[in-house]
């Protein structure tokens, strides 16, 4: 019961850390990533990643170009 608990206290947790990116501001993301030649799904993967990295949407505009890169590995192939 301890490890359901922990389990559940992790899950809420993971799934509310993207709720501080308002609707607006994944819209706007995501435009401009599918404007700048991206798939939609890649640019739906890579904003998944960036919210996980910058849970705050301004801080996002502060990435620096080795960490988009990092951030974006694993979407390239989708």
């Amino acid at each position: 019961m301890k490890y359901l608990y922990s389990l559940v206290l992790v899950i809420s947790f993971l799934s509310c850390s993207n709720d501080n990116w308002s609707t607006d501001e994944k819209n706007i993301f995501l435009t401009g990533c599918i404007n700048e030649g991206g798939s939609k799904v890649y640019c739906e993967c890579y904003l998944e990643n960036v919210m996980q990295y910058s849970p705050i949407a301004e801080d996002a505009n502060a990435l620096d170009y080795e960490t988009k890169i990092e951030l974006s590995k694993d979407c390239v192939s989708k």
